[in-house]
């Protein structure tokens, strides 16, 4: 209770740690140590020290912006309203460096998207907080019926859009396409009949994504199955543009690595939140 207190008053040393179980504190470091490391290693040798953007991309947008999301998810699954503010702070960084990297799509989902929601999750949660409480949300699910009618409804809008990006060919198309390599490499594996799989990939988690915020905004635990579909689906595709094009590993592997600690806190936080659901105090 003394920690809740803390945490609440802002009295508490390092209160935002306060309240985290050894597990989170120990998944935390872990994946801040292989943050750190990759930045430093991949920096000293990719940075031009002759330009400050250069300088600030790989010493400081970058590892904040990693560190900042990871927080965030962490603060996500034990249903904290401070994931928002860590969400803020992600989405901006992120967004641009998703921008000067040359994923458009992921940039704008991010500006576009998740940045508004973070301020409406944060508005929303606040009318949702739990009894004699100023930081924990009350946790929902969705019906069976509501459940199902949702990941049919999703699974078609996938396909679609997949379809879509294949057929249309216009800048949006062109933009919300993660990777060409991706799609070049699949053809060759598996042949012309595989033209689809990239583009419905690359579908499947922006529609799950957005999915997924909505359910986090409207905090249903149901959330955490499109987070856990949408880490598999882009860990698959990273590890693809690494075997696809080699000499991405530099950049390809530490981001990896990122949507690795994503899957393993959309699991943590599925759990966390299925416990959680109709427990007020």
């Amino acid at each position: 209770m003394k920690d809740i207190e803390n945490y609440q008053s802002g009295t508490g040393k390092f209160r935002l740690f306060k309240q985290w179980s050894l597990f989170e504190r120990i998944w935390f470091i872990s994946f801040l140590v292989i943050i750190i490391t990759t930045t430093v290693y991949f920096s000293f040798t990719g940075t031009d020290y002759s330009k400050i953007e250069s300088i600030l991309l790989n010493w400081v947008i970058s590892p904040i912006s990693a560190i900042s999301g990871i927080i965030c998810v962490i603060l996500a699954a034990k249903g904290k309203i401070s994931t928002w503010t860590y969400g803020i702070v992600n989405s901006i960084l992120y967004g641009y460096l998703a921008y000067r990297t040359g994923y458009y799509g992921d940039a704008i989902i991010n500006i576009v998207y998740f940045l508004p929601t973070q301020f409406i999750g944060l508005l929303f949660w606040k009318t949702r907080l739990k009894n004699k409480s100023k930081v924990d949300v009350k946790m929902r699910k969705l019906t069976v019926k509501q459940a199902v009618c949702i990941f049919i409804l999703g699974l078609f809008i996938s396909i679609g859009f997949g379809v879509w990006l294949h057929s249309v060919d216009n800048w949006f198309t062109e933009v919300m396409k993660r990777n060409v390599s991706i799609y070049s490499y699949f053809e060759q594996v598996f042949g012309s009949k595989a033209i689809f799989i990239g583009p419905i990939l690359d579908s499947s988690t922006e529609v799950t994504q957005i999915l997924a915020q909505l359910f986090m905004v409207l905090a249903y635990a149901e959330q955490w199955v499109f987070w856990i579909i949408t880490n598999i689906i882009t860990i698959i595709m990273w590890a693809v543009v690494i075997v696809a094009d080699p000499s991405s590993i530099s950049w390809a592997l530490p981001t990896l690595f990122m949507w690795i600690a994503y899957l393993i806190n959309s699991i943590y936080g599925w759990i966390i939140w299925k416990r959680g659901v109709g427990h007020d105090e």
